[in-house]
């Protein structure tokens, strides 16, 4: 199934528009379909998005499967560099088991915390 990004969301950005997407996603793989989430006409992007709408299933799929069931299209250049970051990060932290995960993210939220303070 390809679905046109553009005639559900206006920019690939914020929470509401990456549960949108990833809504249709999951109605396409709830059917046992894979899908390809054109997103021509669209500029702005974060990898925040891209996270949340996409890449969070590789921890609920292998990266095979995933790559054999979702697929993105039609991105600008930011787009293209958001959704690879998003996908790089995703497959190199559930990668690791959940309890280093946990550690990992207590050295981000330190980091985090000493940047903002």
């Amino acid at each position: 199934m390809i679905i046109q990004a553009k005639e559900y969301v206006s920019t690939g950005f914020g929470p509401e528009d990456a549960k949108t997407i990833s809504n249709l996603i999951d109605n396409s793989l709830l059917k046992e379909e894979s899908v390809t989430i054109d997103f021509t006409d669209i500029d702005f992007f974060c990898t925040y998005f891209f996270k949340k709408a996409f890449t969070f299933r590789l921890d609920l799929m292998s990266q095979e499967e995933y790559n054999s069931k979702i697929k993105v299209i039609g991105l600008s250049k930011v787009g293209e560099a958001a959704y690879s970051l998003a996908y790089d990060n995703s497959v190199d932290y559930y990668s690791i088991p959940p309890e280093m995960r946990q550690a990992r993210d207590e050295e981000i939220a330190e980091l985090v915390e000493e940047l903002i303070y």
